[in-house]
């Protein structure tokens, strides 16, 4: 048997072309091989070995996998033999065999497995449920399958999930091989995969065959791993997401997917396999052409690719042409590269679409998953790890916003139905995002970034790939950051990179590093596969330039062992301020002409090396390990051009090569006609005096060499007394002057001569020698090395002192010499895993220690850091160390606070520290340090530290300081501190203490109002301290919740001298202008302090506030700056002062609204009967064995009064009469019970109070006569009603509702009734599906409120609706108002003259967008407050996209606009509110509007039009894209002739499923088959219905169906499943003459008698109280359900045409159907619980019956649709006809105003998901009456859809169901104590079963017979008007009521 080899892909094609007289195989002996090309690999493996010789490794890592975010855990065995099992096929572990640790693993709870290098020989099978993660060990931290060290290889599958139980299977770090010598047909699975959450991290699968991956049901995720195979490669019925990966088909011909959906439990389901970011590659050697994206397997194959890079062996139609016949769905967005749809775009299949923004957002990974079979859908993302899932959202989040920008996008129309897609119309442009973006191609220049805008990249490799193949010139700027990945250049024409750098000069400030981990063994000839960067350009001499990048193979030093950062092959290529760090052969400058200017460049054998012609100018050359050669350079013969010099260069060593000197050398001969010079160059003492060495003692190669040198210096420089080598040469100046640079290379202008001259920033003479170079990768590390930086100026006086006081850190990546590492995960060889053993380990003396933290989070608080010695702290960051804290990487955050009211005994502020100091002379640099608790202020008096400075010279260089009251204490009383560029956040008093402290370029960013940010203290006037803040920025911290402006001072005293200076700085509007505050009214301690101003900008300086400065008149405007760092400090010695002349002061951060779209994925149908756990009860009645009150504020006296502890109240049925203030300061949650959280109306809890308040009186604030008055922190309800009952008195008050300012609170299905000022909103409010009734300004306030589909009902008319103030035009306040339905109330109405709106002020702020307005809306719509006093200058009133009668905006007022998509985005739900935290998305399914929503209002006689329509249908047909199931039943194509449509009601809602694409636009393009020689007998006219409609309702106990046939002249409305409302009527309309009357409602009772249970209890001590529980199980028998058969004749040519005219009439009548639901009663006797009707909100004056002693408890659903209508504005007398014609289609016009359109849905809808299951047809009811009629798609119109499960042609009348009473039996038993009554509760459930034999359904099967001949009638109507006609259906809905027995 022969293991299956994984073939290495790095993409570098031309590599495997290379000359064959390039001897490449070199190593520490002579080798003269020629270059072995990819191709020369053994034919026995397809791939050469990989660098272990045991184990199969993929190739490098894909160029287009970003870079490694997720968590990696170490090789190394986790510590505590609880958390992890080691394996290791060496015996060293506690397993040998992966199979068994599994096995282990699962039954013993451990969650990790840890695989130890090594290929293991075995099939491993997970059969247990429990969660297990299997970690191999890498070479690398980074999840980088190329540098996998372990191997799982057997000749069948090697991973099999052996259950669908199991609860999460990851892999990380694993290479899965089947090892099975077998053809590429044949079928060879590396991973059979069933069950939930399984992920790949950086694994590799590879596989000789067909079928690598064969899925069941379950949901499996891949990330940045590697995926080879033949053929079908993702097999099965997979539901995949693949990110970041890279796909190696090998077979032509092959299909990368090949799925299918399958129907589980009666219900279809899709496959869908998703790549994202991933790239599609050939294998190096192969030639496969004709790879096909994806074939269906059978139908319900749903395959999408995104933002993938597709190399030219794709076929150039994507697609397998058997997806034209199987119902499928192919997609592409923004696909790249060769084989990429944009490249491809004429020969593209049909059937391959290309998606715009909105429709691949229908295959966001949540959804995918979401959408899974059952029982495995789910959206949750939990198990997925959260860095690399960030990574991809980030990623998926810039792909949309690079096409929201593109110039013109794709138009694909794609036809669904309720069970199918039809792609049969798929017409795109060939402009597509991607090829937009090709746009910046054709500029010139390309832009990488890691976080890409709009035509920018993530990674180089993909903007090389975009590159046209036209030979001109291209340059791709590239953002600062890491990225690896392997780049590989070959194309004709130039290439400029050029990397971020804040100097660019030279090297030393790079902010772009490239990497990646690669080595071979130099005996494998495979050097050339290593490269960072390969170039090579053999048929031109474009050239390639490449500017400040560094380029680093991180491979680890292994002997004989390649690993090379650069190869450039070919002429006119040149570097500029690059690095190129490595061990062995790091460059190699091939062949061609080569200049290196400005350049470091590291390693350690012949690291420059190759047959060139290459100049080094300016160059540091270091050399990092003793005893090897710097240059290995070769010609063939003595007349061959190349050569080697080094001009003006430094060489040296760097920190890692040790302390004995004099071992390396200058160079040595890779042939015997080498040439190598150094000249004008300093060489360092390294250097032995020898200077050269020969190749080899048996192969010296020295004959013909010239190894020169002249004019050099420095101590390894040829000088008198060195005994240079014989062969070396000490030219003249004659001799030396034809190595210049002209002399040398010859045609000099094709060089950037000003780069090239360019000084660099680091010495060229030596003067820094006795310091080695620190920028070299230290040996051993997996960690990437960062830019190469100048000399370190940390000297080496000891070896145990890591660092001098105030050395500044050379890189923020690399760890210094001698340092302590640190690294939370313990990868990069770290000593520890936290900072407080890190600390404990340094010496106690006084030597200087560093410390370096590796990225992450570490959650642990620091003890105070007190050692004699100095101590340096250094965090991780990409950045120059100390420069800035916001490329942070390093976090300390802990979780402790203390309640300082009063401080405890015994307990300081300083204990609740996150960090701490003791001692002196401790610096940090780039660490963020948080205190985490009461972050959000909930609790008052409460510190939270995170940090405690005490002692002297402690410094903190680009650190973060993070918490709420007392952030950052000072607290040595005569220490000296120092803080640059960091940034400290706080809410109270955040810097305070006593010490003197400078603070430097910071940023101080406040969270809470009338707050100070400093509280400084000293003992006297000449004691040491004060705060001097130099340069600094002075704002609201970027979190704060509310509004600042002018509500924060910069200071207050702690004491009567406290000292604060602030100069040079910048003060934003967020202070106060007065500037400065008193300790206290009472303690103002204010007689000695000290506060000064000098030299201040911003609005809030003290020149633009003089008055409120001096009104203070404790604070002093300094004319000179005397507080100078000098004099301020005890010395500056200390203090780092690398950027001290550098800084800028920080300014306010610019804000520009962008689009934020907030996507929810909550339910609001939930449990609303049961209370939650822990909830505090209330009831009306008692409730055994359960402790209630009887009042809600009884339940708030109980309630827990700390504000870490939510209050749960939960409410049974009743009305409440109280006034209740809710003043916690935590979270207080009103949870009323309900059987339809959903539905407002069904609401059976009411809190009322009748209190009035007269609004022009003194009486008091309108809010002391509101009902419930939110006045606590957060308050939140869910099916609560608020009512004020006061009346409708003139200036009165009545207040249903209201929240107090910098409050926060949410309602959810809630309804508030008031009459004028129902609701006072001074705080941030949030309302969902929520009823607001009020007359006069009834929705009104200071504070801000978002509205999301709520319903707002004014209850008189001349009024307006709200009354916003703001206090400043910036304030974020005002009113949002998100597809709302505005009408008015019922039993009201109609009203003309309402308004939207008036400002209270000039600064109010209201908004509607996407909302439903009634007629009742006035003309202008907004009012002025009053006429003499309008209040109009400033206000911002907008109208976005509304709809409706009243949308019409032809005569609005003058101060109100419509809103434009830029306008409208600063009412998004997302920037609207500064944060949403405090909202439960859970429990939100309606998506908040996004930009583009809808269609613009409109000035018209009518409300909408026939395009509104039909861009709001086509978005829901897009939206059915991802929902519904793909699969149609065979049928023949027919014409629109009538459309039945048959609604299912039933009584009890229990689910509903609503379909919603809020943002989704489709065109319906309509092929005809049929030819019509007038105007088409038959047309759909669409009329959209407001996204309020519930399609289906289910029941278990019974079915009423009503039929409605409609046929209008003008065309068909096809109404949906009505929304039930309570009224019934009959609806008759006549098309074609059918008629048919509604359907006979036939009433079901049925009486079950269940025995209540009452426990008597005898006298005697001790009582066993028996109960149980009665379970009703409730089955329905379906019997078989008998079929009708309709059959109809269509003439499809029609032998005469007869032509009516029609009678002009004065309007088209477009219908407005209401429904009324008629409730039936069955009544069941039950024992007494506190539970009641739904309660119906009365209007006032109405008569209530009296209750009787016996209470029944009616539960009546009613539904209330309001339907958006569209109204077809026809022109003149022009008809629009749709002609149906064999094989083409044809339109006549003909007079007349019938409007066609192909509209198949009316209805706009939401997806509301029932727990457990997830419905995709328009109706599901869990009564199925009938079978379901699907008309397959003919071409691309589905002409008769039916959107219902049963359909019917007449009217069912449903039997009657007798329901059985059942008694539950009780049994008491007495158990008889002494001295105790004990209580015993046995309980015993009886279950009962009650089966309910459902009347017969009949299922009428439509069947169309097509014949010859005919009559075709055309109608032709004049022209008319418009006018709208209410259409009445009545449902009759059974429910059951309960009959409660009298307690």
């Amino acid at each position: 048997m022969r293991f299956f080899v994984v073939a290495a892909l790095l993409g570098l094609a031309a590599a495997q072309s290379s000359s064959s007289d390039a001897t490449v195989c070199h190593s520490s002996e002579s080798c003269s091989s020629p270059v072995l090309s990819l191709s020369s690999s053994s034919s026995t493996s397809s791939t050469p070995p990989a660098s272990s010789s045991t184990s199969s490794t993929p190739p490098a890592s894909s160029s287009t996998s970003p870079s490694a975010t997720s968590s990696i855990i170490s090789s190394a065995t986790s510590a505590g033999a609880k958390t992890a099992i080691t394996v290791a096929a060496d015996g060293s572990g506690q397993f040998t065999a992966i199979n068994a640790a599994v096995s282990a693993a699962q039954n013993s709870g451990i969650p990790t497995i840890t695989v130890l290098p090594g290929t293991y020989s075995e099939a491993v099978t997970v059969t247990g449920t429990a969660t297990v993660t299997i970690v191999g060990a890498t070479a690398s931290a980074a999840a980088d399958w190329s540098q996998n060290q372990v191997t799982i290889s057997y000749p069948s599958a090697p991973l099999t999930i052996g259950t669908s139980n199991t609860k999460g299977v990851t892999l990380r770090n694993i290479n899965l091989v089947n090892s099975a010598t077998t053809s590429a047909s044949t079928v060879a699975v590396v991973l059979s995969l069933r069950g939930s959450n399984i992920a790949f991290y950086g694994c590799s699968i590879v596989s000789p065959g067909a079928t690598a991956i064969s899925a069941s049901y379950g949901l499996t995720f891949f990330a940045n791993s590697y995926i080879e195979g033949s053929d079908k490669i993702f097999y099965n019925v997979p539901t995949i997401y693949v990110y970041g990966s890279t796909i190696v088909p090998l077979s032509s011909g092959a299909s990368i997917v090949y799925n299918k959906g399958a129907t589980v439990s009666g219900t279809f389901y899709n496959s869908t396999v998703v790549f994202d970011s991933s790239s599609i590659q050939q294998k190096p050697g192969y030639t496969n052409t004709g790879v096909f994206l994806a074939a269906p397997n059978s139908a319900g194959a749903v395959a999408i690719y995104r933002n993938t890079a597709m190399g030219s062996l794709i076929s150039t139609a994507g697609i397998h042409s058997s997806a034209a016949t199987i119902s499928s769905f192919y997609g592409e967005f923004q696909t790249t590269g060769a084989g990429s749809y944009a490249k491809n775009a004429a020969s593209r299949a049909s059937y391959d679409v290309l998606l715009t923004a909105d429709t691949v957002s229908l295959f966001t990974i949540d959804k995918v998953y979401g959408n899974a079979f059952s029982p495995f859908g789910s959206s949750s993302l939990t198990w997925i790890d959260q860095n690399v899932l960030s990574s991809l959202q980030n990623s998926d989040s810039a792909q949309l916003a690079l096409a929201s920008s593109a110039s013109s996008a794709a138009s694909s129309t794609i036809s669904a139905s309720s069970t199918s897609f039809s792609s049969s119309t798929a017409t795109a442009s060939s402009t597509s995002a991607a090829s937009t973006c090709s746009a910046a191609a054709a500029s010139g220049t390309l832009v990488v970034s890691k976080n890409p805008g709009p035509c920018e990249y993530s990674n180089v490799t993909s903007a090389i790939n975009a590159l046209p193949n036209d030979s001109k010139a291209y340059t791709i700027q590239i953002g600062a950051g890491t990225y690896v990945e392997q780049l590989s250049i070959t194309r004709k024409g130039k290439v400029t990179l050029i990397g971020a750098t804040s100097f660019s000069n030279d090297y030393s400030q790079n902010k772009v590093i490239i990497e990646i981990s690669n080595g071979r063994l130099t005996s494998a000839n495979e050097n050339e596969l290593t490269p960072v960067i390969y170039s090579k350009k053999t048929s031109d001499n474009s050239g390639l330039a490449v500017y400040n990048i560094d380029f680093i193979n991180t491979y680890p030093q292994t002997t004989n062992t390649a690993a090379l950062a650069a190869d450039f092959y070919g002429a006119n290529i040149a570097a500029y301020g690059c690095s190129f760090i490595g061990f062995q052969d790091t460059l190699l400058a091939n062949k061609g002409t080569q200049v290196f200017s400005n350049c470091y460049i590291e390693g350690s054998v012949d690291f420059i090396w190759g047959f060139s012609t290459a100049y080094f100018h300016q160059c540091k050359i270091v050399t990092n390990t003793p005893g090897s050669c710097i240059a290995a350079q070769s010609r063939s013969s003595a007349d061959a051009v190349g050569g080697y010099v080094f001009d003006s260069c430094m060489v040296t060593y760097s920190s890692t090569y040790g302390s004995s000197y004099g071992l390396s050398y200058l160079g040595r001969p890779y042939s015997q006609f080498s040439i190598a010079v150094y000249m004008n160059s300093y060489i360092d003492k390294h250097i032995k005096d020898a200077g050269w060495s020969v190749w080899s003692t048996s192969s010296p190669q020295t004959s013909g060499v010239m190894f020169g040198e002249f004019n050099n210096s420095g101590p390894g420089s040829w000088q008198a007394s060195t005994q240079r080598a014989s062969f070396a040469t000490n030219l003249t100046a004659d001799q030396a002057a034809k190595y210049g640079l002209a002399a040398w290379i010859g045609d000099t202008t094709w060089l950037d001569m000003t780069a090239y001259n360019s000084v660099p920033s680091y010495s060229l003479t030596g003067l820094s020698s006795t310091s080695p170079s620190t920028n070299a990768t230290t040996t051993g590390s997996s960690t990437s090395a960062t830019t190469a930086g100048s000399t370190t100026t940390a000297t080496t006086s000891g070896s145990t002192t890591t660092a001098t006081i105030n050395a500044h850190p050379d890189s923020g990546t690399i760890p210094p010499t001698g340092a302590v590492i640190v690294s939370v995960d313990g990868s990069h060889d770290a000593a520890f895993t936290n900072l407080t053993a890190a600390l404990a380990s340094l010496p106690k003396d006084s030597t200087n220690q560093t410390i370096f933290l590796y990225a992450g989070t570490y959650n642990e608080q620091i003890p105070s850091v007190n050692r004699p010695g100095a101590v340096r702290i250094i965090g991780y960051t990409t950045g120059n160390p100390g420069q800035s804290y916001k490329d942070n990487q390093v976090t300390i955050t802990y979780s402790r606070g203390l309640s300082v009211s009063p401080l405890p005994t015994g307990h300081s502020n300083a204990e609740t520290a996150t960090f701490a100091t003791a001692s002196n002379r401790i610096s940090l640099y780039n660490i963020n340090m948080i205190n985490s608790d009461n972050l959000d202020g909930a609790q008052s008096s409460y510190v939270t530290l995170a940090a405690s400075i005490y002692g002297n010279d402690i410094a903190f260089h680009a650190c973060s300081f993070d918490g709420w009251q007392d952030t950052l204490l000072t607290g040595a009383t005569a220490g000296y501190q120092y803080y640059e560029s960091c940034y400290i956040g706080g809410a109270i008093d955040f810097i305070w203490g006593y010490s003197k402290a400078y603070f430097k370029g910071c940023t101080i960013g406040a969270k809470r109002q009338s707050s100070a940010m400093t509280a400084h203290s000293r003992a006297s006037s000449t004691a040491i301290g004060g705060y001097i803040f130099d340069q600094c920025l002075f704002t609201a911290a970027p979190d704060a919740t509310v509004d600042l402006t002018n509500k924060v001072y910069l200071g207050r005293p702690y004491s009567q001298y406290a000292l604060v200076v602030i100069k040079n700085s910048y003060i934003s509007n967020t202070i106060n202008p007065s500037g400065w505050k008193i300790w206290s009214t009472t303690d103002p301690r204010t007689d000695h302090i000290t506060f000064a101003e000098y030299n201040n900008s911003g609005p809030s300086n003290w020149e633009n506030n003089v008055a409120a400065r001096e009104a203070y008149g404790n604070a002093t405007l300094l004319t000179s700056d005397t507080y100078p760092l000098s004099s301020v400090m005890d010395s500056t010695e200390w203090i780092d002062m690398t950027y001290w002349n550098s800084i800028v002061t920080p300014q306010p951060a610019i804000t520009v609204t962008v689009p934020t779209n907030t996507t929810v994925s909550g339910n609001s149908t939930f449990n609303g009967t049961t209370p939650p756990s822990g909830a505090i009860i209330v009831s009306k009645s008692a409730i055994d064995g359960v402790t209630t009150y009887g009042t809600i504020q009884d339940a708030l006296n109980a309630a827990p009064t700390s504000s870490k502890t939510n209050a749960t109240i939960f409410i049974y049925p009743g009305v409440y009469e109280e006034q209740l203030i809710v003043n916690k300061s935590g979270h207080t949650i009103f949870q009323g019970y309900s059987s339809a959280t959903d539905d407002y109306s069904q609401n059976q809890v009411t809190i009322q109070f009748n209190h009035g308040i007269d609004t022009q009186g003194t009486s008091g604030s309108d809010t002391d006569g509101a009902t419930v008055y939110a006045t606590g922190n957060y308050f939140h309800a869910f099916n609560i009603n608020f009512k004020n009952n006061n009346g409708t008195q003139q200036n009165i008050a009545s207040l249903g509702f209201a929240v107090k300012s910098s409050k926060f609170a949410a309602l959810y299905g809630c309804q508030i009734y008031g009459n004028q000022d129902t609701l006072d909103i001074s705080g941030y409010l949030f309302t969902f599906k929520t009823y607001i009734e009020g007359n006069v300004d009834f929705i009104f306030g200071s504070g801000a409120g978002y509205f999301l589909d709520s319903t707002i009902s004014p209850n008189e008319d001349g009024i307006s609706i709200t009354a916003s103030k703001r206090t400043t035009n910036t304030t974020s306040a005002g009113f949002v108002f998100d597809q709302c339905t505005l009408k008015p109330a019922a039993g009201t109405g109609p009203f003309t003259n309402v308004g939207l709106g008036r400002p209270w002020n000039s600064n109010s702020r209201v908004a509607y967008v996407d909302c439903y307005l009634d007629s009742m809306i006035s003309a202008a719509g907004w009012n002025q407050w009053s006429k003499s006093s309008p209040n109009t200058d400033g206000v911002l009133y907008g109208e976005y996209r509304n709809y409706g009668p009243g949308s019409n905006n032809c005569n609005r007022a003058s101060f109100s606009q419509q809103l434009s998509d830029a306008d409208v985005v600063q009412f998004q739900l997302g920037n609207f509110f500064a944060s949403t935290a405090f909202i439960d998305f859970s429990h939100v399914d309606t998506q908040p509007f996004s930009v583009g929503i809808g269609s613009a209002q409109t000035c018209s006689s009518a409300s909408s039009s026939v395009s509104s329509s039909s861009t709001r249908s086509s978005s829901i047909s897009s939206s059915i894209l991802s929902t519904s199931s793909i699969i149609t039943t065979s049928s023949t194509s027919l014409p629109v002739i009538t459309a039945y449509t048959t609604t299912t009601v039933t009584s009890k809602l229990t689910a509903s499923t609503l379909i919603t694409a809020p943002d989704v636009t489709s065109t319906t393009i309509v092929k005809l088959t049929l030819t019509v020689t007038s105007t088409g007998v038959d047309v759909i006219k669409t009329s959209t219905q407001k996204a309020t409609a519930t399609i289906s309702i289910t029941s278990p106990d019974v079915t009423s169906t009503s039929t409605s046939v409609v046929t209008e002249n003008v065309g068909l409305t096809i109404t949906p499943d009505p929304v039930i409302q309570t009224s019934t009527i009959k609806e008759t309309i006549t098309e074609g003459g059918v008629t048919t009357k509604a359907a006979t409602t036939s009433t079901i009772k049925g009486t079950t008698t269940i025995t209540a249970l009452y426990t008597s209890t005898p006298k005697a001590t001790t009582i066993t109280q028996s109960k149980g529980s009665t379970v009703l199980v409730t089955s329905s028998i379906y019997p078989k359900g008998a079929s009708t058969t309709v059959k109809t004749t269509i003439s499809i040519e029609p032998t005469s045409t007869k032509t009516t005219t029609v009678k002009p009439k004065s309007s088209v009548t477009v219908s407005t159907v209401s429904y009324k639901t008629v409730t039936k009663k069955s009544t069941i006797t039950q024992s007494c619980t506190p539970t009641a009707a739904a309660q119906r909100m009365v209007r006032r004056g109405a008569i209530v019956a009296r209750a009787a002693s016996t209470t029944t408890l009616t539960l009546s659903t009613t539904i209330t649709s309001y339907v958006k209508t569209s109204t077809a504005t026809q022109a003149g007398t022009t008809a629009y006809l749709t002609e149906t014609t064999v094989g083409a289609t044809k339109t006549t016009s003909l007079k007349g105003t019938t409007s066609t359109e192909t509209i198949t849905s009316v209805v706009e809808t939401s997806t509301i998901t029932k727990a457990g299951s997830t419905y995709y047809t328009t109706i599901t009811s869990t009564s199925k009456i009938g079978k379901t009629t699907t008309l397959k798609a003919s071409t691309t119109t589905l002409f008769s859809t039916s959107y219902v499960t049963s359909t019917s042609l007449s009217t069912f009348t449903a039997q009657a169901v007798t329901v059985s009473s059942f008694v539950t039996k009780t049994t008491t038993q007495t158990i008889v104590a002494d001295q105790q009554t004990i209580y015993v509760t046995e309980s015993a459930d009886v279950t009962s079963t009650v089966k309910t034999t459902l009347p017969v359904s009949t299922t009428t099967k439509f069947q169309t017979i097509t014949q010859g001949g005919g009559v075709a009638t055309t109608t032709v109507t004049a022209a008319s008007g418009t006018k709208t006609v209410t259409q009445k259906v009545s449902t009759t809905v059974v429910q059951w009521a309960t009959k409660t027995a009298k307690c």
